[in-house]
């Protein structure tokens, strides 16, 4: 796994509490198409295609 940026950390770390995108965002202070771009590349660097994937592979990993 590729190492995520704090940023990412943090998008990450709302999704594994069970943000939507636009509470994520609210709660990050970014718009939705920067959060959208973070979860990109969460996305991309964990090897997942979809927000459930990231969690599970955020808790198995201990990452969030």
């Amino acid at each position: 796994l590729k190492t995520l940026t704090a940023r990412e950390h943090d998008v990450l770390s709302c999704l594994v509490r069970g943000y939507s995108y636009k509470m994520a965002s609210s709660e990050l202070n970014i718009t939705i198409e920067t959060l959208r771009y973070h979860i990109k590349n969460i996305y991309s660097k964990l090897h997942v295609n979809s927000k459930s994937e990231a969690v599970a592979k955020a808790i198995q990993n201990k990452i969030a």
